[in-house]
């Protein structure tokens, strides 16, 4: 299990190098630089300003060592100082890493809560009415993407019905208050979840329906064992694994999303601040958010493989 372990930290690692490099070239070619956008509005500056910033900043040097000195600074702590705002990116990201928390493992942990038991009563009551339903919800949900689910829901919920806010973590003026939180938060939390709702539910079905066919399975019920103990203690647990490999596989389209849901509900997040710093060319906030949400994806895989352990005690020793 030791040496398991040792090879995902390995391997996520090197796909950690990997993502921070591709990313870091992508904003590197993009059009325009920190400095036009710093220079926005002046027209003082001489040419010989422009290059005493550009000096400044550590623009002036080719994209490869500007990487390399941004690692070394990372692998200290250092996240750097934004462009935009001239404050260290670790505190800015710091201010909006719980509200994006908040709203992605609420969507997950509700999306999984929700799949698993729909999921398992298509799967015992296969081409009923109650499976053709949970179908066409399942088909609606992973069709329908978050940001139009975000805008139905702003228009019946907050134009017409006027019963949930459309914007902000909470209401003008607070800064905490649960009542609040929950009541900002159940809009962004469905428009994210609702695809996931649909993805999950429909592997669940299938994996249900695989095991539900094993022999181990009619052995049980041969043996006169109760459906609730067959269902829940012999087929669950191996219906599980799939499941598990899906939600593993949607935690970086899961991070995707947050942000454009973010940027919908104006949910003060690590997204919004992902695309404001992408407008301004802010380099060093860009690479602290990305290197975060790399890192979140990345372990987020390590502990879905160390469930898999749990569930599946084969693969430990591999």
């Amino acid at each position: 299990m030791k040496k398991y372990i040792l090879k995902r930290l390995l391997i996520a690692i090197l796909t950690f190098f990997c993502i921070t490099v591709l990313v870091y070239v992508l904003a590197s070619f993009a059009p325009g630089s920190p400095v036009e956008m710093i220079m926005a509005g002046t027209s003082n500056m001489t040419e010989a300003d422009v290059a005493r910033l550009e000096e400044q900043l550590g623009l002036d040097r080719p994209v490869y060592i500007q990487y390399l000195l941004w690692l070394k600074n990372i692998v200290s702590g250092n996240f750097g100082t934004s462009y935009r705002t001239m404050r260290p990116v670790l505190e800015m990201v710091s201010e909006r890493i719980v509200p994006t928390l908040i709203l992605t493992v609420t969507a997950m942990v509700l999306a999984v809560i929700m799949a698993v038991p729909l999921g398992i009563l298509a799967a015992y009551k296969p081409y009923s009415i109650w499976d053709s339903l949970s179908s066409i919800f399942a088909f609606i949900g992973a069709a329908m993407p978050n940001f139009f689910a975000a805008m139905i829901m702003i228009y019946i919920f907050s134009i017409q019905l006027k019963i949930l806010p459309t914007s902000g973590m909470y209401n003008a003026g607070e800064t905490d208050g649960v009542g609040s939180l929950i009541r900002h938060l159940t809009m962004p939390v469905i428009a994210l979840m609702l695809q996931y709702v649909g993805i999950y539910m429909r592997h669940m079905r299938s994996s249900m329906l695989e095991v539900l066919g094993d022999d181990y399975i009619r052995t049980a019920r041969a043996k006169g064992l109760k459906e609730k103990v067959v269902i829940f203690n012999h087929a669950f647990r191996n219906a599980l694994i799939p499941l598990v490999t899906q939600v593993g596989l949607s935690l970086p389209a899961l991070i995707g999303g947050a942000i454009i849901t973010e940027q919908v509900f104006s949910w003060p997040g690590m997204g919004t601040l992902m695309v404001q710093s992408i407008n301004y060319r802010d380099y060093p906030t860009i690479m602290g958010i990305t290197a975060l949400m790399a890192a979140f994806v990345l372990i987020g895989n390590i502990a879905i493989d160390l469930i898999y352990g749990v569930l599946d005690p084969r693969v430990s020793r591999k």
